[in-house]
């Protein structure tokens, strides 16, 4: 198992070019609340990272792309199996309406 990379938010220079620009728009402005903005901003980037996948690593994308293939070819598997299933259901009823046919005649 790879050691998980604690620090990813430190990577992300969208999320940093928000909050610098934040730290200009206060030094500019000279209102100090503004700041809060470029926090919000750079947590909001972050937010997206997530969900986008960007914490993630390269042999976790690659996990995560041979699950997605596991669980695609499993669920072949399952309408396959379940195609087969109704096709000797069909069968069983159709045998059994032969013998009772058979059954009738005699």
């Amino acid at each position: 198992m790879t050691s998980p990379n604690r620090f990813w938010f430190l990577l992300n220079w969208q999320a940093w070019a928000v909050l610098i620009m934040g730290a200009i728009a206060t030094a500019v402005a000279h209102n100090g609340w503004l700041i809060t903005l470029g926090i919000i901003g750079y947590l909001l980037a972050l937010l997206f990272d997530i969900i986008a996948g960007g914490s993630l690593r390269r042999t976790r994308y690659v996990r995560l792309a041979m699950a997605e293939q596991e669980n695609r070819s499993m669920r072949a598997e399952q309408i396959r199996l379940l195609g087969g299933l109704q096709e000797m259901q069909a069968r069983v009823a159709e045998l059994e309406l032969q013998l009772q046919k058979v059954k009738g005649e005699n």
